[in-house]
């Protein structure tokens, strides 16, 4: 990414090409005299400060590419398309800010989500009248599933047309830093957009949700196991390979003491551990994400007896490692440490390790 060239108030431009760009704020009065911050979304880092005087402000700069920057006075915030020779005001007295910009990106930015929103509106309201029909026997539990889908598919489809329409400015990458991880949930076809969308690669969300899917791809099923390092219940060191690729099927949890679905998941968990055979297969909790005090209460309260990976939040991030952005993720390993199936809940984990071992 190349730097923003940032200067002060009446600071003459390092070129004569164009006049440089001009965001004027406008805040409340209870920001008097504080410090407003224009700062890159991407690196998280001020490029220029000013002091807000009769609850004005003004930022005035050059820029070689187009950014997405960030004004901001302690917590009230508003984020701006910033093309080399933009005029935007914001106004940061309502919430969420008011950007404009005399027809540019933060205009159309707008346009695209009150249209979205509107859309939105209009599909909650269908949602909720299709449940009370449901509720009163007009309609099928099969119908609605259907039409629940075509809901996620019609907003989907609104997105997607908001990053291909903007494909050559910064709000196509804007739009899809913010939506990629609903609407592209695998590498090819974040790959493909991402070639589409010209400024995709200046967006560090995008580029790390890429690698996020890079790791969960190199960890999906058929993969061997990746190994990271932790600690047991009594707060001894290990690893995943103390327990994968030892010759046993491996059912492995990774979950956290304040997850409810977490939780959920335990008296499965319990059950197959007692159903099977220990000799050829054992269940492993890898708890993530989570303090070693509510870990240990957590495995008190539930009552839990099959064995345990505790991740410090300092250590391998294990997570990480395997493309998870959300758990439980309860995933199978072979005997060999080969990945059979991941994403499992419910009656779907007996029914891969009832599955694999017939085989």
């Amino acid at each position: 990414m190349k730097k923003i060239a940032i200067f002060a108030f009446g600071a003459l431009a390092l070129t004569a090409c164009n006049s440089g760009y001009n965001i004027n704020g406008t805040t409340g009065s209870a920001h008097e005299g504080q410090t407003a911050y224009l700062v890159n979304v991407n690196t998280n880092e001020p490029v220029d400060s000013c002091i807000v005087k009769d609850s004005a402000f003004v930022f005035k700069g050059e820029l070689a590419e187009p950014e997405v920057l960030r004004v901001q006075i302690e917590r009230t915030s508003g984020s701006v398309l910033v093309e080399p020779d933009s005029r935007i005001t914001i106004d940061l007295t309502t919430r969420p800010a008011v950007v404009s910009d005399n027809g540019g990106l933060n205009d159309k930015s707008a346009e695209f989500n009150k249209a979205v929103n509107e859309k939105g509106a209009a599909l909650e309201t269908a949602y909720r009248e299709n449940i009370a029909k449901v509720q009163k026997g007009e309609m099928t539990v099969e119908d609605f599933e259907a039409f629940r889908k075509g809901i996620v598919e019609d907003l989907n489809g609104a997105y997607k047309e908001g990053i291909v329409s903007n494909k050559d400015n910064i709000l196509g990458a804007y739009l899809l830093a913010m939506y990629s991880k609903a609407l592209y949930q695998d590498l090819a076809s974040l790959d493909s957009v991402m070639q589409m969308v010209k400024y995709s690669g200046k967006m560090s969300a995008i580029e790390k949700y890429h690698e996020n899917l890079e790791k969960k791809e190199a960890t999906k099923a058929g993969k061997m196991f990746v190994d990271f390092k932790g600690l047991n219940i009594d707060g001894e060191a290990c690893s995943l390979s103390d327990y994968v690729g030892k010759g046993k099927y491996v059912v492995a949890d990774f979950w956290a003491s304040w997850c409810g679905p977490c939780r959920g998941e335990i008296p499965n968990l319990k059950a197959i551990s007692k159903e099977y055979d220990s000799d050829k297969l054992i269940v492993l909790g890898i708890n993530v994400w989570d303090s070693e005090q509510k870990f240990k209460e957590a495995l008190v309260n539930e009552d839990i007896a099959y064995p345990q990976i505790y991740v410090p939040q300092d250590g391998d991030n294990a997570t990480e490692l395997y493309g998870i952005q959300g758990i439980p993720q309860i995933m199978l390993f072979g005997p060999d440490g080969v990945i059979i199936k991941r994403d499992l809940r419910g009656a779907a984990i007996k029914a891969a390790i009832d599955e694999a071992m017939s085989k």
